[in-house]
């Protein structure tokens, strides 16, 4: 009958050798790669995981039937003039400041899956005056869809948007004189990130185009594909990542005047 072998009678020396051959023939431990740092500013940035063949939606306004897709909330009036969605505010109704208090936001009225493409074309009237926004990933509080009739009336008010019944991300990519893009999380104020505002100082009749791209907490804003904003959400500074589904609308201060939309597509993104 074989006895077993005890290891305090093996020779301290072979132990140690032994020791020291199973540390030697281990598997490393694989270390994670590095996380890439988010572009900056100013960098060019064409996202490789765009679904380009299957749109989800678009359209180049050439046919005034494709507003029965957009819904306008406050403004004086949507329209399609000459291949071009039209967004106007009354120039008569003013604040103290003079300028006109008619805001509008218009939405699409399909919804946009949680990671996504939004693109669209726009020229200003005035691009030294006036402020423009981007809502995207909007909901409501309790998941409602945005045109739930629980949700209270809106009418393009600012604080109908950020401090009402809906959840959303939004980007001012275009500020007049400010010069700086601003993303801000919503409900609430909180400003997140700033970039620059790359629509200024481009040349007057020139129609520039817009991407907002967002895969999970990863928000990027680009203007002839060059990075104007980004930003990774982590989750946590200001709540959970909006991973939802929702809609995308296009807001205009009313100093804004009138604006121009050449086209519109939305984009899922490749698994």
């Amino acid at each position: 009958m074989r006895m077993p072998v005890r290891l305090s009678l093996w020779p301290s020396g072979f132990l140690a050798a032994l020791l020291t051959f199973a540390l030697t023939v281990a598997p490393a431990q694989e270390k994670k790669p590095a996380e890439a740092a988010p572009p900056k500013v100013g960098e060019k940035f064409v996202p490789a995981d765009v679904d380009t063949a299957r749109p989800v939606y678009e359209t180049s306004f050439d046919d005034p039937k494709a507003l029965k897709d957009w819904c306008l909330e406050g403004g004086k009036r949507m329209s399609v003039a000459r291949g071009n969605l039209v967004l106007e505010s009354d120039p008569e109704k003013k604040k103290e400041s003079g300028k006109s208090n008619d805001h509008l936001v218009c939405w699409l009225l399909k919804e946009v899956s949680a990671d996504f493409l939004i693109e669209f074309t726009v020229r200003p009237r005035d691009r030294k005056e006036g402020l423009n926004i981007v809502f995207f990933s909007a909901r409501g509080l309790k998941g409602e869809t945005i045109f739930d009739s629980s949700l209270q009336p809106r009418d393009g008010t600012y604080k109908q948007y950020n401090r009402g019944d809906i959840n959303c991300y939004h980007i001012s990519y275009w500020a007049g004189g400010r010069g700086t893009a601003n993303l801000r999380k919503s409900k609430g104020f909180h400003l997140v990130a700033e970039g620059k505002d790359l629509i200024r100082d481009a040349p007057a009749d020139t129609f520039q185009t817009v991407r907002v791209y967002k895969r999970g907490g990863t928000i990027r804003l680009t203007v002839d594909d060059v990075i104007a904003l980004a930003w990774d959400d982590d989750g946590k500074a200001y709540g959970p990542v909006y991973t939802h589904s929702g809609w995308f609308g296009l807001r205009q201060m009313g100093h804004t005047l009138r604006c121009e939309y050449g086209h519109v597509k939305v984009y899922p993104l490749k698994p």
